[in-house]
């Protein structure tokens, strides 16, 4: 085990409690629960009763990246597991997380993964956010689940970011799994002064956000035809990438369309700020954090119409049932071609997107422990 990212004392504000929060997010390597642990650590940190906050993590991940230099947070960062991360990470959790937790005298812990499964001492929030492990009848998916029904009976605080992920869990476990919806950076996410020209997708290149169904879509609008980004990290399912790309270098606009990947804060923002329109055909998710934020830029979105996306966009969105990429392109279509209705969209999902605080979810899961 190595440690990483520790924040030296020196020119820190000097804080009036000793009071350290360790957030378990060995779990958290992709996508909106990465993004959500950086945020969520730098939040607590900020707050006056909690000196310091102990992020496990993987080297060289998301979160450790994410969190480098952050005040009063500390990184503990184990080896990236070659295979069997899954039953390496629970046996880690299982056999090392207790005495960690002792060692740094931590007054809670929060888990993104609600995978512990044995009491860490002390109070224990689990924060739940993958809704594929409940809907793939997988052997992994069902080893998660035990998983997440054996720390349940000791856990202080279950909470999900939205109601159909959090009444998933309810039903496995047995118990009340509270609905705390993830929040957005709205200092770093904000209108700019003119809309974008591009159709955007940040989302990461599993099978099931979609991307083809998108790129008929884009194909079926009428040339010439906006530029289309796709951003996300094409490791989580190296074959539906692959089948993208593929389907991208033999087209004959394929310089129309870019592929960005692993892309720093700055580029996210730059990216849609670029964009006209944020389209999400996704058909799993629990909240889709890039939909917020697109929201909170100013960017009309067209989504899938599944309850979490609708709970997420609210009036912010524009929604769709099926696979027909004519409707896709269309629904599409009317927010490029209408500026008159661009207009209203965009003043709908600045609006929607408000809802979303990292204060507000940071405060709350302290409080339960």
């Amino acid at each position: 085990m190595s440690q990483a990212g520790q924040a030296a004392n020196d020119g820190r504000p000097s804080r009036g409690a000793d009071r350290r929060i360790l957030i378990d997010a060995l779990a958290a390597r992709y996508g909106g629960a990465a993004y959500a642990t950086v945020a969520l650590a730098r939040e607590l940190a900020r707050k006056s009763e909690i000196a310091t906050v102990v992020v496990v993590t993987r080297r060289d991940s998301i979160v450790e990246r994410g969190l480098a230099g952050a005040q009063g947070v500390e990184c503990v960062a184990l080896a990236k597991a070659a295979r069997m991360e899954l039953v390496r990470r629970l046996a880690w959790e299982t056999l090392r997380l207790r005495g960690l937790v002792g060692r740094r005298r931590c007054a809670g812990v929060i888990s993104m993964s609600g995978m512990l499964l044995r009491p860490v001492g002390c109070p224990l929030v689990c924060v739940l956010a993958n809704p594929v492990l409940y809907e793939r009848r997988t052997l992994a998916n069902l080893l998660r689940r035990w998983a997440i029904r054996r720390t349940a009976r000791h856990a202080t605080y279950l909470a999900a970011p939205s109601r159909p992920m959090a009444d998933l869990v309810s039903a496995s476990v047995d118990r009340d799994c509270a609905v705390l919806a993830f929040g957005v950076d709205h200092g770093v996410f904000r209108p700019p002064a003119k809309a974008g020209r591009e159709i955007l997708c940040v989302a990461d290149f599993y099978a099931h956000k979609r991307h083809d169904l998108l790129l008929d879509a884009w194909l079926a609008l009428p040339s010439p035809r906006p530029g289309l980004r796709l951003v996300g990290n094409p490791d989580v399912d190296p074959q539906a990438h692959a089948r993208l790309v593929a389907r991208i270098e033999a087209l004959e606009e394929s310089d129309s369309i870019v592929l960005e990947y692993r892309v720093p804060l700055a580029g996210l923002v730059h990216a849609y700020e670029s964009a006209r329109v944020f389209v999400m055909p996704s058909e799993h998710e629990s909240f889709c954090m890039p939909l917020a934020e697109s929201m909170a830029c100013g960017v009309p979105a067209v989504v899938r119409a599944i309850p979490s996306l609708r709970e997420t966009g609210g009036a912010g969105a524009t929604y769709l049932d099926g696979d027909d990429p004519t409707r896709w392109a269309a629904a599409i279509g009317r927010l490029i071609e209408d500026d008159g209705e661009h207009d209203r969209a965009r003043r709908s999902a600045i609006e929607a997107a408000a809802r979303f605080s990292w204060d507000s979810f940071a405060a709350e899961l302290a409080a339960h422990l």
